[in-house]
C-alpha cells in the first residue's frame, strides 16, 4: 500500500498540547481495504505506524468500530474475538461509547481464552497512563466551566475569520461585478442559508448532524456581515421570502442570494445526488430573470451541481465558514479582502459526471464527457487582480527535485497566489496521469511585485508500480524525462 493510501487510512488528530511535534493519539479509520478492516489492521497499526513511522502514542478506534468486526463486517464469532483481533493488531483504546462494561468483560473473556496476552494489554496501558500523566489529567482533571467558557468563547475571532476569508473561492465574476462597487445603492440579501448560522457552520460543530436544538451559536451570518459592511448610503433589503426577492431584485443594483444544504455530517450528509435542491435553482433562476446582477454564494462542504442556479454574474464558494464567515463573505464581496482560495476538488457539471478527479488516467472514450469535463476544474479561482508566471527551473539532486517558480502580480492590487506544480512523464511503464500536483505554496504579492518560491519535490513523490494486472512490483521511479509545470511555463528533469 502507497503512504498516502494509508494516511487516508489512520486519521491523526492531535490531543491536549503536545510537547514535541506529531500527534499524540491517531484515531483509526472505519473502513477496509482489500477485505481487511483498518481496525484490524496489524500491519496498519504496527508495521507501518509504529515500526515505521515510529508512533509512540495511543491509537484509538473509530465510534463502535471494534464491535462492527463482529457485527458489520463478520470477521469475529463473538464480541470477545472481535477484541483480541483489534487489540493484536495494535489498537490501544477503543471508542465503545454505550456499553463500556461489555468491552471491559469482553477483553477479560479474551484474556481467559488465551486470545490476548497480558503483556499486550499492559503495553497499551502503559501508554494510556503516560499519555494522561503528560496531559497533566491526574492532577488537575476537571475544569471550572465558567472560567472554560469565559477563556474560548470568543477567543481567535480574528484568526477564525482571516481562516474563512483565506477559504473564499471566487469562480465566476463576470463584466467585474465584484468587489462591489460605489454604484450601487440596493443589495438585496436572499435564500434560506443568507441569515442560518446553524447551517452556515455546518456538521460536526457543536453536535455531530449539526448545532442541537435549543442552542445559540454566537456569529456573523452571511446577511449581517453584508449588513455591517455595506459603506454609508448603500441599502441593504433582505429578502425573507422567494416572492420577495424576485420583487425587489427588479429595482436592485444587486442580489446576493445564499443557497447551500443542510447542516449534516457522515451518514446524514450522505447523498447520491449532491445538487442544489430544486425550489433553490428556481429562486436563482427567477433573479437571473430580473436582468440585474446576481452573485450566488454556496455555503456547502462539497461542490454541488447547480442545474439552473448556474451562470449568475457571481458565484463565491463560501465552503462552511464558521462563525466568522459572515465577515469573511462579506470581506471578498465588498472588496476588504482579495479572493485568494484555489478549488481542492473538480466541480462536476451534472450528478452523472461524479466521481470526477482531474488527475484520471487516460482512456480512449471519445466522448465529451468521457474524458475530464469539469464544470469547475481542479485548482480554480480567481482573483481581484492578475498574475504571471514568468520562468520556471527545475534542479535535480540527490533524494528530491528543486523546482523554482518566478511569479509576478501585474494587477493594481495587493494578493495571495497559489503557485501550483504539476509533474507529467511523455512515456510511462504504467498508466499516468496527464499532470499530477507535487508541490504547491501560496505566496503574497503586492501590485507589481515579482517573487521567486522555491518549492521542493522528494524523488518518491514520483514513484509508480510497475508490472502486470496483479499489482505485484515494487514501487519505484522510473528513468527518463519529468516535466515539472507551473502555469504555462514548464522545466524537464531526467532521472536516471
Amino acid at each position: 500500500m502507497s503512504p498516502p493510501a494509508i494516511c487516508r487510512t489512520l486519521c491523526c488528530r492531535p490531543t491536549g498540547r503536545p510537547s514535541r511535534p506529531g500527534a499524540q493519539t491517531v484515531m483509526v479509520n472505519s473502513g477496509a481495504i482489500n477485505g481487511v478492516p483498518a481496525t484490524a489492521s496489524k500491519y496498519l497499526l504496527t508495521k507501518v505506524l509504529r515500526d515505521r513511522w515510529g508512533f509512540k502514542g495511543v491509537t484509538v478506534s473509530d465510534w463502535q468500530d471494534v464491535r462492527a468486526l463482529q457485527t458489520n463486517y463478520r470477521i469475529a464469532a463473538d464480541y470477545p474475538e472481535a477484541i483480541a483481533l483489534a487489540v493484536n493488531a495494535g489498537l490501544d483504546m477503543a471508542m465503545e461509547p454505550y456499553y463500556a462494561k461489555q468491552w471491559s468483560d469482553g477483553l477479560k473473556t479474551a484474556v481467559d481464552r488465551g486470545l490476548v496476552s497480558e503483556r499486550r494489554i499492559n503495553e497499551s496501558v502503559t501508554r494510556i497512563l503516560r499519555l494522561k500523566f503528560s496531559l497533566g489529567l491526574f492532577e488537575h482533571p476537571y475544569v471550572d466551566a465558567s472560567k472554560a467558557d469565559a477563556a474560548v468563547l470568543g477567543a481567535d475571532q480574528g484568526l477564525a475569520r482571516q481562516a474563512a476569508t483565506e477559504s473564499q473561492v471566487l469562480l465566476r465574476n463576470e463584466d467585474s461585478v465584484l468587489p462591489v462597487g460605489t454604484s450601487v445603492k440596493k443589495i438585496v440579501v436572499a435564500g434560506a442559508y443568507a441569515d442560518d448560522i446553524n447551517d452556515q457552520v455546518g456538521g460536526w460543530t457543536i453536535g455531530w448532524q449539526g448545532v442541537p436544538d435549543g442552542v445559540d451559536v454566537p456569529g456573523t451570518t452571511v446577511l449581517k456581515g453584508i449588513q455591517e459592511a455595506a459603506p454609508p448610503g448603500t441599502e441593504v433589503v433582505h429578502a425573507k421570502t422567494d416572492a420577495d426577492a424576485v420583487a425587489e431584485a427588479k429595482n436592485a443594483d444587486l442580489t446576493v442570494v445564499v443557497v447551500g444544504e443542510k447542516a449534516a455530517a457522515e451518514g446524514g450528509a450522505d447523498s447520491p445526488r449532491p445538487e442544489l435542491s430544486a425550489d433553490q435553482q428556481a429562486l436563482v433562476k427567477s433573479l437571473k430573470a430580473s436582468g440585474k446582477p446576481v452573485v450566488t454564494v454556496v455555503l456547502a462542504g462539497r461542490p454541488l451541481v447547480l442545474g439552473d442556479a448556474a451562470g449568475t454574474q457571481g458565484l463565491l464558494m463560501s465552503w462552511l465558514p464558521g462563525t466568522e464567515g459572515g465577515h469573511a463573505v462579506a470581506d471578498v464581496l465588498f472588496g476588504a479582502a482579495n479572493p485568494s482560495g484555489r478549488l481542492p476538488v473538480s466541480w462536476p457539471k451534472d450528478v452523472g459526471n461524479e466521481p470526477m478527479y482531474y488527475q484520471q488516467l487516460p482512456g480512449t472514450n471519445g466522448g465529451a464527457e468521457s474524458s475530464y469535463d469539469a464544470l469547475y476544474p481542479f485548482g480554480a479561482g480567481l482573483s481581484y487582480t492578475t498574475y504571471a508566471f514568468d520562468a520556471i527551473t527545475a534542479d535535480k539532486s540527490a533524494g528530491q527535485t528543486t523546482v523554482k517558480v518566478t511569479v509576478s502580480n501585474t494587477g493594481d492590487r495587493d494578493g495571495d497566489l497559489v503557485v501550483p506544480v504539476y509533474v507529467s512523464r511523455p512515456v510511462s511503464e504504467v498508466l499516468a496521469p496527464d499532470r499530477k500536483l507535487v508541490a504547491f505554496t501560496r505566496v503574497a504579492l503586492k501590485a507589481g511585485e515579482s517573487r521567486t518560491v522555491s518549492l521542493r519535490v522528494a524523488r518518491r513523490t514520483l514513484a509508480v508500480t510497475p508490472g502486470d494486472i496483479d499489482g505485484s512490483g515494487t514501487a519505484k521511479v522510473e528513468p527518463g524525462v519529468y516535466t515539472f509545470t507551473a502555469g504555462a511555463r514548464s522545466a524537464d528533469v531526467t532521472v536516471r
